[in-house]
């Protein structure tokens, strides 16, 4: 049976992350845990991608309005 459009974006996006981690992030993540800061390892790698996100979000924006300013200095030329 096909599914409808509404019934696919229905469905939520799904990824496994299976890994290990040792060394210094290992560390970091017993330590915030530890101190409440994360309340699991599944928390940790969510809350660190959306600082990612966020990161990015900003560099995004200012690469956009780095670009508008360029064009507003051509056209002052």
């Amino acid at each position: 049976m096909m599914k409808t459009v509404l019934e696919k974006a229905k469905e939520k996006l799904r990824i496994r992350i299976n890994m290990t981690l040792e060394g210094e992030p290992a560390k970091w993540l017993t330590e915030w845990r530890r101190r409440g800061l994360i309340t699991s390892y599944t928390d940790a790698v969510i809350q660190a991608l959306r600082a990612m996100k966020e990161k990015v979000t900003e560099q995004d924006l200012k690469s956009a309005q780095l670009g508008n300013i360029k064009g507003v200095e051509e056209e002052w030329q």
